[in-house]
């Protein structure tokens, strides 16, 4: 309830709701109007393609941006973390606070996004598995947020893990341009990325096996972020 009650009021400032979605109408106008034109051997067409990616950034650098920062700042400046834990709820309670404030302002500003590409671009509405895709895409990179503000030792360190795990994902994933103009090996590497996997389902239109193996990873990821942060929870004693 905290983390949400400070998310509303955040939320509430239009200055902090343009901050979030700036950068990825930027990258939809610039590189739908720019490349979009001349990029004519994407099944569905590249504008559907590109704003699926954005979708999908948007919601992993908001989410992953409100858990990550509530922990760090709150470890760091404020130290109303070390009061948080000091309240009668378990650590998962604690956990799935911080990470639904993630998936809110993940889904919210995901959502401007994606309104905007259908207004302007004519893109068609998610399928049931883009929906799910962006669901789970949405609460693991708000766990991993907490997992990074958890383990860095510094505020500084934030900044390195965005670098250098953030970014690529960002420009590596499929989120640009489709997987198999990357060479083979990094194919293999990126296609266990969670960011990959997310934007694999947002462009699922009918049920496939691929797509249940892609939903079933991320959701094995998502756990297993979910197990570290617990543990790294129920271990804080700063």
């Amino acid at each position: 309830m905290r983390e949400m009650a400070l998310l509303q009021k955040k939320m509430g400032k239009l200055g902090y709701i343009f901050s979030a979605v700036m950068f990825p109408i930027i990258y939809l106008f610039a590189f739908g109007m720019g490349i979009g034109p001349v990029m004519n051997n994407i099944h569905g067409g590249y504008l559907p393609f590109l704003a699926k990616g954005m979708l999908s950034i948007t919601v992993m650098m908001n989410a992953f941006q409100q858990t990550s920062l509530s922990v760090s700042v709150g470890r760091f400046y404020f130290k109303t973390f070390q009061t948080l834990l000091l309240s009668p709820i378990s650590a998962f309670q604690v956990i799935l606070g911080i990470t639904l404030a993630g998936v809110t302002r993940g889904f919210i500003a995901g959502g401007i996004i994606y309104i905007i590409a259908m207004v302007f671009f004519d893109v068609p509405m998610l399928s049931l598995w883009g929906f799910l895709g962006i669901l789970l895409s949405a609460f693991c990179f708000g766990i991993l947020g907490i997992a990074i503000g958890l383990w860095i030792k510094n505020p500084d360190a934030l900044s390195s893990v965005i670098n250098f795990i953030i970014t690529p994902m960002t420009f590596f994933c499929g989120t640009f341009f489709p997987l198999y103009n990357l060479p083979d090996w990094l194919q293999i590497v990126v296609g266990i990325l969670p960011l990959t996997l997310a934007n694999n389902l947002l462009r699922t239109e009918v049920f496939s096996m691929y797509s249940l193996l892609d939903m079933i990873y991320l959701i094995i990821i998502t756990l297993i972020l979910l197990v570290i942060s617990r543990h790294q929870l129920k271990n804080y004693n700063e």
